[in-house]
């Protein structure tokens, strides 16, 4: 009767255990996507849509931190990857390797390493404000795009800056030759039809930004109505 009333018990606790545990998320709820389907907030860095882009053109390259040259252990290509590899520390971004060498005065140590010029102020910022708001990867849907009061001036510098696309296209280590960094570059190659080439992926273009995710289509939206507008320097 006792060897009876030890199994009961026995059983009992194993069922309570398994339903206690088998709730328990194994990663942490704030590093999941969040793919509830919610409207973006403009205050809000999203990493897939604003940061990934970013540092895919400008970081992620051959030579530097994409998958295959890892330089220092780094990789930035995906969410993943930069959580594990850039020493992000959510909510203290002067703690965080990945914001310390955006600021770094020692050229030697800052990044982008020169010849490539440094993130804008506005980029270390969008950095500064994603780890403090915890470095999450936060989904979002996009029903804000603005497509009635597109300027070259104002919304084809942004979109172009903010995808790294003129990090890469400037000054004497142009790549490729190709320079974004002035109206009358940009309305020529867009002219030509180059420039949706490259942000569209086209059969024959060189794909912009060349590694991680392409432009969202609001942007690239964007800068094809400034095309079809005539290219106004505007």
């Amino acid at each position: 009767m006792k060897q009876i009333k030890t199994s009961s018990l026995l059983f009992a606790f194993l069922i309570l255990l398994f339903y206690a545990c088998r709730h328990e998320p194994l990663v942490s709820e704030d590093q999941n996507p969040d793919i509830t389907g919610n409207t973006c907030d403009p205050d809000t860095i999203y990493f897939n849509k604003d940061l990934l882009p970013l540092l895919a053109s400008t970081c992620a390259r051959a030579g530097c931190h994409d998958a295959a040259s890892q330089m220092d252990g780094v990789i930035l290509t995906d969410y993943e990857s930069v959580m594990q590899t850039a020493d992000v520390r959510p909510g203290n971004p002067n703690g965080s390797d990945l914001y310390e060498v955006l600021t770094e005065d020692d050229l030697d140590k800052r990044m982008p390493p020169p010849p490539n010029l440094p993130f804008t102020t506005e980029q270390i910022q969008m950095v500064y404000t994603w780890i403090m708001q915890g470095a999450k990867n936060l989904e979002c849907i996009d029903t804000a795009c603005n497509l009635d009061d597109v300027t070259y001036s104002q919304t084809v510098t942004a979109n172009l800056q903010s995808y790294g696309c003129v990090g890469c296209h400037s000054g004497s280590s142009a790549n490729g030759g190709v320079i974004l960094s002035n109206y009358t570059a940009v309305a020529d190659i867009a002219n030509s039809g180059r420039l949706m080439g490259a942000i569209n992926r086209l059969d024959g273009f060189a794909a912009m930004p060349p590694s991680g995710s392409a432009m969202a289509q609001c942007p690239a939206d964007q800068i094809q109505k400034w095309i079809n507008n005539g290219t106004p320097d505007n």
